[in-house]
């Protein structure tokens, strides 16, 4: 892999605000723009704040994507060159544009992407996520324009490969949970790790909702070849950390596989999975308690066992 960038969308939630994010990633996407133009003001102050190795990534505002319809109109043109602006204060080199899920790229669509893209100053890299289209192929026609342009299709390596061939590639990370309620397992990350091996330029921004867990353990990985722990216990201690905080009871195995089953575990010292993996074990009733729940799961044998190439496979059996 050549220049990799790995970080989360926004620092809105990081304890400390930007001046401690910068210390912990060297990337961010800036996902406040979406949702109403960035003052040049503020995108002056933010630069200051950080290191000069620091990169930003800039997400366009939803007027141009979500209220124009990616259709090159004169509001939309100015909010997209305004765009361009905090882009270039930033000292930014990607813009993405989301389109929705119910805006299919059509013809008033690619007119539109090939009208704003020539706004982009040089040097910077425009990219697509088009969520109409999040699976299958793209329209050949959005699909040529994107390669003319080179636009970056902008895709969650968790769940595709990018479809247009780039040298560059972008990827938002959300996982398969609803509403981005998702945490990214052990093997999950060297999947996405491989995905994005064979491009010279690549980035990885975490939008689920422990994202900044997500990508610091990804940078681990990156930097060290291992994972680091999750949780400051393992097997079934290391359960309990995990849902204490907030089970409520009673509650049934569906419920709990639902709310908690996505959330990562320290299986043993060297793995991390899903906690589906020992709820999994439970039995089709209700719980009362937590230190009920435990007790069913350590009457399981859950058993945790590591492939070659380093991924896990687990068998979850009752007694």
């Amino acid at each position: 892999m050549g220049e990799e960038f790995v970080g989360a969308g926004g620092w809105g939630y990081f304890a400390g605000g930007l001046e401690s994010y910068a210390r912990a990633f060297r990337f961010v996407e800036v996902n406040a723009g979406f949702y109403r133009p960035i003052p040049e003001t503020f995108a002056r102050r933010w630069r200051t704040r950080v290191p000069p190795d620091f990169t930003f990534a800039v997400k366009a505002f939803r007027g141009v994507s979500h209220v124009d319809g990616l259709r090159a109109t004169g509001p939309a043109r100015a909010a997209f060159a305004h765009d361009v602006r905090i882009a270039k204060i930033l000292r930014a080199p990607f813009l993405i544009l989301e389109t929705p899920a119910s805006l299919p790229l059509e013809a008033p669509q690619v007119a539109g992407l090939r009208d704003l893209v020539g706004l982009a100053a040089g040097g910077l890299q425009v990219g697509l996520e088009a969520r109409a289209h999040r699976s299958g192929p793209l329209p050949k026609a959005a699909q040529k324009a994107m390669e003319d342009l080179g636009v970056l299709d902008v895709v969650d390596l968790s769940q595709s490969a990018a479809r247009i061939a780039n040298d560059t590639v972008y990827s938002r990370l959300f996982g398969p949970g609803p509403h981005n309620v998702y945490e990214f397992d052990d093997d999950e990350l060297r999947a996405i790790d491989r995905a994005g091996q064979d491009a010279v330029q690549v980035a990885f921004t975490f939008h689920g909702v422990r994202m900044y867990k997500d990508a610091a353990r990804f940078v681990t990985f990156r930097r060290t070849g291992s994972f680091p722990a999750a949780t400051s216990a393992r097997g079934l201690a290391s359960l309990d950390e995990v849902l204490r905080p907030d089970a409520t009871f009673p509650a049934t195995r569906e419920a709990l596989l639902r709310d908690h089953g996505w959330k990562i575990v320290d299986a043993d010292e060297g793995t991390r999975v899903h906690a589906s993996r020992f709820l999994g074990a439970l039995s089709d009733r209700t719980f009362r308690s937590l230190d009920e729940v435990l007790a069913e799961v350590d009457e399981s044998a859950v058993l945790v066992k590591r492939a070659p190439g380093g991924e896990t496979a687990s068998q979850t059996t009752l007694h």
